[in-house]
């Protein structure tokens, strides 16, 4: 008995830690989308997300394609890997929730 007390309240603290945590992964990185960020044609420096809610985010642009790697890799190490350049001859269509 004393076992299944200790894994309910192990539950019971972990499970409002894990929704906290994914809330604060999820509004982390608020960029406004591709729809959005698109000024004209060209590539732009995006980080696309696994959850298709969210959507890709725009970071900046639009650039040539070598201005956009130079823009990424100054984002360092840790993040640059993380980042796209996306090309967009023509105003990104809204699909799904984004």
């Amino acid at each position: 008995m004393p076992e299944r007390s200790i894994g309910r309240r192990t539950t019971l603290l972990v499970a409002p830690l894990l929704a906290a945590a994914l809330a604060t992964t999820l509004g982390a990185c608020n960029g406004p989308g591709a729809t959005q960020a698109w000024t004209g044609p060209g590539w732009y420096l995006e980080k696309s997300y696994i959850i298709v809610g969210g959507g890709p985010k725009v970071f900046g642009g639009p650039f040539t394609y070598e201005k956009c790697e130079e823009e990424r890799i100054k984002m360092g190490p840790i993040t640059s890997p993380e980042m796209l350049c996306v090309n967009h001859p023509g105003k990104p269509k809204q699909y799904g929730g984004y």
